[in-house]
C-alpha cells in the first residue's frame, strides 16, 4: 500500500487535499478580482505557500520518501504547466518567477517532511481524539 495507514481519517485528509489542489488550479486560471498586495514579493509568497502546503499535505498521506519525490516532481511540473496556461489567457500572464516560487515551496515542504513534518496530521489526530501514540 502506498498510503499512510495509521491515520484515523485518511479519506477526510485526501478529500481536503483534493479541494486545496482544486483551489490552487482554479485560482491559477480564473479571472479573480482579488485584492492584491502592492508587491511582487507578496505574490511570490502566495505561490510558495500554496505549493508548499500541497507538498506538505500530500507528503503526510504517502508512505515512502520515493512517493514524496514523485509528488514533488508532479507539483513542480504542475506549477510550470499552470504558468504556461496562464500565458495563453487574456487575463493572466506567464511569469517564470511564479514557477520558481512554486518550486521553492515544494522544496521547502520536502525539507519540512524530512525533518519530521510528515507526522503533523497524525499528531493532530492524536490530540483531537485523545488517544495515545500508536
Amino acid at each position: 500500500m502506498f498510503f499512510v495507514s495509521d491515520l484515523l481519517y485518511p479519506r477526510l485528509w485526501w478529500i481536503l487535499g483534493g479541494l486545496w489542489l482544486f483551489v490552487v488550479v482554479y485560482a491559477s486560471v480564473a479571472d479573480l478580482n482579488l485584492p492584491q498586495i502592492d508587491s511582487t514579493r507578496g505574490d511570490k509568497a502566495n505561490h510558495l505557500i500554496a505549493y508548499g502546503f500541497l507538498m506538505g499535505w500530500f507528503g503526510q498521506l504517502l508512505k515512502t520518501r520515493k512517493l514524496w519525490f514523485a509528488v514533488a516532481i508532479g507539483l513542480v511540473l504542475m506549477g510550470i504547466v499552470m504558468e504556461l496556461i496562464q500565458g495563453t489567457l487574456p487575463h493572466r500572464w506567464f511569469d517564470v518567477k511564479d514557477a520558481i516560487a512554486n518550486t521553492l515551496g515544494v522544496l521547502v515542504a520536502l525539507l519540512v517532511l524530512f525533518a519530521g513534518g510528515h507526522q503533523v496530521l497524525h499528531r493532530f489526530e492524536m490530540m483531537v481524539s485523545g488517544t495515545q501514540k500508536r
